[in-house]
């Protein structure tokens, strides 16, 4: 929790500490800023159509007993009457000083003017500091319900938050409170968000490279929360910028962030053009299988055959799926009907070997594997799974030449390091001790580098006490 704390503290002080100034000053006569003063920059990318937006300023989204809050609506020259566009809005969840709205600020004023050269609608926001969660629900709601006086398509939002402005983003994001209708957020150089991610919700997640440090291992870890959520994030990490970069990095760089920022807002709030194809069941099948959705596919395998009975490559598809699902016997029959429908003879043979592999059948699969091989099929990750069967079924010469076999022909980086690791493995059932070493040494040098693995193994014994081993061992992380 205190790094969480520290964090969070970090990136505040740059808007705070320009807030403390400006309150500090707002007591005298308004002075000519200086180009030393942050908020005076605006975001480092412009286009010639920024001199043509049209801007509607401080129109009211919120108006009650505690005041009047406001926002300034960008939109596009080219706009049409009655024309609705997406909208992005420029998020403010930090409230403003009394004579410094954020709004006015370089980079508040000038982002959503360059969102509508581009064909958006751009909306900067008030914020009364006191209550941020309100004035983001209001500003939403707004937008949702009478954005379309302004040309805005309230269906369609996105927003823009950054620096401290991520924080109060991602908690009204994460509330049940959360509009429905933004479809697409990007978070710039801000904290990583504690809570559950939305699946349901594109993100693009910026950081600075001077940000990255003290962002701990909540940045570290934000990577394997997204795969394991399934949600739909962008992680970008800005090479050699610093923080607030879209305002101070003058340089290519940035702007090629900026640009993907914008194509990024595009793509998640404009309609997609629909291809003039119908929807394909075959382009669905495939998609599953690649997907590894085998029930799934197996499923539309189903209605698919009832209309195409000859189909070879389906009950090809069907015995894979099948095999996937332990379904073994129906997947066997499936195999047969796709060889009586002319399926190559030799490709039947390798998925009968993977048929009874996945059965533990390790002899019968050997023999499949053979089979494939004699009729053709002479391909290194077909050794390999025969070598694989051979050592399984206590074949460990046949299994060792025929890891050798595979290496000599060639194997993909990734299977290199467990190819060796298996022929140390029947070098040393076969009391070839120097030779099992040279291939876990090889195994190591390629990628195999998992220590558990190499100290629980048992087939490793016999070489435990030997001192080469004791020194690949000193090679591989813990």
């Amino acid at each position: 929790m205190r790094s969480k704390r520290l964090v969070k503290l970090i990136l505040l002080l740059a808007v705070i500490s320009t807030a403390i100034n400006t309150r500090a000053q707002s007591s005298t006569a308004p002075a000519p800023r200086s180009p030393l003063d942050a908020i005076s920059w605006g975001v480092v990318y412009d286009v010639p159509g920024t001199k043509q937006v049209k801007v509607s300023s401080e129109v009211p989204y919120l108006s009650d007993a505690r005041g009047t809050l406001a926002v300034d609506i960008y939109s596009p020259a080219d706009m049409k009457p009655g024309e609705k566009r997406p909208a992005v809005v420029f998020m403010n969840a930090i409230g403003d000083a009394p004579n410094s709205k954020v709004k006015s600020w370089g980079i508040y004023s000038s982002w959503p003017r360059l969102v509508a050269a581009h064909g958006l609608i751009g909306v900067s926001m008030d914020a009364d500091g006191s209550r941020i969660q309100d004035c983001l629900r209001g500003v939403f709601d707004f937008l949702s319900n009478k954005g379309a006086a302004y040309g805005i398509d309230g269906s369609r939002l996105g927003l823009y938050a950054a620096s401290a402005n991520v924080t109060g983003t991602n908690e009204y994001l994460g509330s049940s409170a959360a509009s429905k209708n933004i479809r697409a957020a990007a978070l710039y150089y801000g904290g990583v968000p504690s809570g559950n991610l939305r699946a349901d919700l594109p993100v693009l997640f910026i950081v600075a490279q001077s940000d990255a440090p003290r962002m701990g291992p909540q940045l570290t870890g934000l990577w394997q929360r997204v795969v394991e959520s399934r949600t739909p994030w962008t992680l970008l990490f800005a090479s050699g910028m610093p923080h607030a970069f879209d305002a101070f990095s003058d340089n290519d760089d940035a702007r090629h962030i900026v640009q993907q920022s914008i194509a990024f807002w595009k793509s998640h709030l404009e309609p997609v053009s629909q291809p003039p194809w119908p929807k394909s069941t075959a382009r669905e099948i495939v998609a599953a299988s690649y997907g590894n959705e085998n029930q799934h596919m197996v499923d539309l395998l189903g209605t698919w055959l009832k209309d195409n009975p000859n189909d070879s490559q389906a009950y090809l598809m069907l015995g894979r799926g099948l095999q996937r699902l332990s379904r073994f016997d129906e997947a066997g029959k499936a195999f047969e009907k796709a060889q009586s429908l002319g399926v190559a003879q030799r490709t039947i043979w390798f998925n009968m070997g993977q048929l009874r592999a996945a059965e533990n059948k390790y002899d019968e699969a050997a023999q499949f594997f053979n089979q494939a091989i004699s009729a053709g099929l002479q391909e290194s990750f077909v050794y390999t799974q025969l070598a694989y069967m051979q050592l399984r079924g206590g074949h460990n010469l046949e299994g060792v030449q025929s890891y050798e076999k595979a290496l000599s022909m060639g194997l993909p980086a990734g299977a290199r390091g467990v190819a060796y690791y298996n022929l140390a493995c029947g070098h040393a059932k076969l009391g070839q001790k120097e030779k099992a070493l040279d291939a876990l040494a090889n195994a190591v040098n390629e990628g195999f580098n998992n220590r558990s693995t190499y100290e629980t193994d048992p087939t490793l014994e016999p070489l435990r006490s030997e001192p080469r081993f004791k020194e690949i061992l000193t090679r591989l992380r813990p």
